[in-house]
């Protein structure tokens, strides 16, 4: 019997060496990237070692943050190692991120090193055997036990010196932009995110020019230690320029793609531009039909030497129900609910039915919105609306039809003009009255803030008129207008404090107020007015007490808002405003205050608001002690 072979067993034992690496690989994995180290001086469960990191060296506040965000032993203080060994080696792991984010900023010759003391803690009171043991599982003493301090000397920084920008292989034309141009301005420290952003600029400006394969060649830096400088060259290959070959749409179904097309700024045989690519982008997205929009140019040109681009789209559902409740003292609680279809016929044409209900006031409404209409930035809109109101200054029911168009002039700007027929029966103080009225609205609306429903920085400016004339044979005619101006500044960013102010004015011209319907005169007081006073009555009021509203009106606000947390803040308000007899707003004849606090909460929809307001000037015939808003979005 010949006797087994020695080398047959080497296959299984290849195995079961490569197993085990593969385990060693996966724990070191787990352990994070902290190295082969953790894995053989893992934290077993225990007792831990609390920490504090500081850091000390003639520093900055930009040197400061910059070892903060690069230092683990700072990242990891809520995961505290098992004892001062594991302290140490974890802190000294930090030493060459540091120095590399302090080369990063310019800082060549810097040095940093890292030591370990304890902390001292309070003493703890003597104890008597069996008397003043601590319980089982009674938590360690809190406060930090150690101390991680790094000691960093930066050193000189370093400076921009020669700055050169090159082209490999042929320019096609392209003339690049100079290196201050790029944000490399000589002198200026020499920071590396400042050339890789230089770099990136540098190809962004080849592709604006055409040159959609532009990229980077091989950049050089050199730094001179003697000098105490940095000499950077970059280097781009442009490639040809390029025009737009066929653009296609993947995950459109359903829609129409010539309402795709329109949305888009890309043509097939244009000259390649990504900002084309962007705005079309962005246009998708604000079309509501779609949760992501991607544009994709082709990694190579066609046969005909062209560039094909291809855009692919994340459909939303295209329909949704909610609604919303709110309540306010003087009006009491208000309930809305919506349903809505943003692709009712197919090209995107949104159409939404909403309905409210409350004590004082019963309304249902259908709108349409045609986006695209006959140009990219038009949009055709139409809506009805049937209203019930019951209030103190009138009883009215009325009905109204409106179309007109919409269009984007600038990036921020927005106007719209449009024609409307409103029928309306209204009973108040005078008696009962009918009125058909035609009007032909328009506004004009710029928004330069930065968030739609929680602005912090920015402002907004909206101007709206609209002449009436009642088709009833009573030969009412009058002219209204407003105008609302609003603006965000912020005061701190940690915690969030904003300044947000509103001014607004209208006024009707053309006719007297009792003969203008008591629905078309202004009003002021209330939630969307002047928190504190009640509902219409800071303005004239008649001898019973109800409003009979003015030809204008003037409301003044101003607001602290104050971010607790992620989603919780406080706001501070004040709020002042009048109604008036005359078409302008008699400043001699005061404003009514209000004043008050509020709670902000965040939902994906805007935050919830909660104020609370009392008037500043009460009248104790028309006043109560207090108001009381809830409902969703910020007052302005």
């Amino acid at each position: 019997m010949a006797e087994p072979d020695a080398g047959a067993g080497r296959p299984i034992a290849a195995r079961l060496a490569l197993l085990l690496l593969v385990l060693l690989l996966a724990a070191c994995g787990r352990a994070g990237g902290d190295g082969l180290a953790d894995l053989f001086f893992a934290e077993e469960a225990g007792p831990r070692l609390p920490y504090e990191v500081r850091f000390e060296g003639p520093l900055d506040a930009e040197l400061l943050a910059a070892l903060e965000a690069a230092s683990t032993a700072v990242q990891q203080q809520e995961r505290p190692p098992a004892d001062e060994l594991q302290l140490a080696r974890r802190a000294e792991r930090d030493l060459p991120r540091l120095e590399a984010a302090l080369r990063g900023l310019g800082y060549y010759r810097s040095r940093a090193e890292v030591r370990v003391e304890p902390v001292a803690r309070p003493a703890e009171p003597a104890r008597r055997p069996g008397f003043d043991e601590p319980p089982a599982g009674a938590p360690p003493p809190s406060g930090p036990a150690a101390r991680v301090v790094f000691l960093v000397e930066p050193g000189p920084r370093y400076r921009l010196d020669e700055r050169r920008i090159e082209i490999d292989g042929p320019a096609h034309g392209f003339v690049p932009p100079r290196p201050g141009q790029l944000g490399l301005d000589r002198g200026e420290p020499a920071i590396a995110q400042k050339v890789l952003d230089a770099e990136a600029a540098l190809v962004r400006a080849a592709q604006e020019a055409g040159h959609a394969l532009a990229r980077a060649g091989p950049r050089s830096v050199v730094v001179d230690h003697d000098r105490q400088t940095m000499e950077v060259t970059l280097r781009i290959e442009p490639g040809p320029v390029v025009r737009y070959g066929p653009v296609r749409f993947e995950g459109g179904e359903g829609i129409a793609e010539r309402y795709l097309r329109r949305l888009v700024p890309v043509e097939e045989n244009a000259r390649f531009d990504p900002r084309h690519l962007e705005r079309g982008r962005d246009a998708l997205a604000a079309s509501g039909l779609f949760s992501a929009v991607r544009p994709r140019p082709a990694e190579k040109l066609d046969p005909d030497g062209r560039l094909p681009v291809t855009f692919e789209l994340v459909q939303r559902k295209h329909r949704s129900i909610g609604g919303g409740v709110g309540y306010v003292t003087d009006e009491g609680p208000n309930v809305r609910v919506f349903w809505e279809h943003r692709n009712i016929l197919g090209a995107g044409e949104r159409f939404r039915a909403d309905a409210g209900v409350s004590p004082i006031r019963q309304s249902a409404e259908a709108s349409f919105r045609k986006p695209a209409f006959l140009v990219r930035r038009q949009a055709l809109v139409a809506n009805a609306v049937a209203l019930a109101e019951s209030l103190d200054a009138y009883d009215g029911r009325s009905l109204k039809l409106a179309a007109g168009v919409e269009r984007r002039l600038r990036r921020q700007l927005e106007g719209a003009l449009g024609v409307a027929y409103r029928f309306a029966d209204i009973e108040d103080r005078r008696g009962r009255e009918r009125f058909a009225l035609l009007s032909l609205p328009a506004w004009l609306a710029w928004d330069g803030s930065d968030d739609l429903f929680d602005p912090s920085r920015g402002a907004r400016l909206r101007a709206e008129a609209a002449p009436y004339a009642d088709t009833l044979g009573l030969g009412t005619r009058f002219l209204k207008g407003r105008l609302v101006a609003t603006a965000y500044h912020p005061i701190w960013n940690r915690p969030r404090l904003v300044l947000a102010g509103r001014a607004a004015t209208g006024s009707i011209a053309g006719a007297e107020r009792d003969v203008v319907p008591a629905d078309e005169r202004w009003y002021a007081g209330g939630g969307g007015s002047v928190r504190g006073i009640p509902f219409q009555k800071a303005g004239p009021l008649d001898r019973h007490g109800d409003p009979v509203g003015g030809r204008s009106v003037l409301e003044l606000s101003a607001e602290l808002r104050l971010n607790l947390t992620e989603q919780l803040g406080l706001v501070g308000f004040i709020d002042g405003g009048n109604a008036f007899v005359d078409p302008i707003p008699d400043l001699g004849g005061g404003l009514r205050w209000g004043a008050g606090l509020g709670l902000r909460y965040a939902t994906p929809v805007g935050p919830l608001r909660l104020d609370v307001a009392v008037p500043i000037d009460k009248k104790p015939e028309v006043d109560d002690p207090f108001q009381l808003y809830l409902s969703l979005g910020q007052a302005f």
